[in-house]
């Protein structure tokens, strides 16, 4: 069974992980033009890298505008984040993919890492170690703000992956 893992923010993207194998198949990036998502673009990449296979679970990362400590979001950035993580529960609907959402505090929990996105990078690598060139930053190919989306993603599919899993072993994930 293939399962997603979806981060919305503008660095975001959507990876798609083998069940069975562990292995993450593909990872989708939030295809951008400035700050607009290009939401059709989103659609044709999604179902490009299935590949006519269907898509098992989508978990999206619920979205909360946060600026950092002492900061403030502004209007026009709280509504583009919010059209992104819209736009995947659009396409998950229209595309008939079951999806659940989840926090971030909640997958993060499971894998034992704070709010400092860089441990995503670290806690990927060590769990997915032979899909962790797909985040890793290299000028001109991956920023490292891309490659932070990357790999949250895959750790948001891998929480989908395991809470399956015991969601079938009659425990709670």
């Amino acid at each position: 069974m293939i399962l997603g893992g979806a981060d919305p923010g503008a660095d975001g993207a959507v990876a798609l992980l083998d069940a069975e194998t562990g292995r993450i198949l593909a990872l989708v990036d939030m295809p951008m033009s400035g700050a607009e998502l290009r939401v059709r673009d989103l659609l044709l990449d999604l179902n490009a890298a299935l590949d006519g296979r269907r898509l098992g679970h989508l978990w999206i990362e619920r979205q909360a505008p946060y600026a950092g400590e002492g900061r403030r979001i502004g209007a026009s950035s709280a509504f583009r984040l919010g059209e992104r993580y819209m736009a995947l529960k659009a396409i998950a609907a229209c595309s008939g993919w079951p999806f659940e959402i989840v926090t971030a505090a909640r997958w993060k929990q499971h894998f034992g890492i704070r709010a400092d996105k860089s441990l995503a990078l670290e806690c990927a690598g060590r769990l997915l170690p032979e899909d962790a060139g797909r985040w890793t930053a290299r000028r001109g190919v991956c920023t490292k703000a891309a490659a932070i989306g990357r790999a949250e993603a895959a750790l948001i599919a891998l929480y989908g992956s395991r809470s399956l899993a015991a969601i079938s072993a009659g425990a709670a994930a």
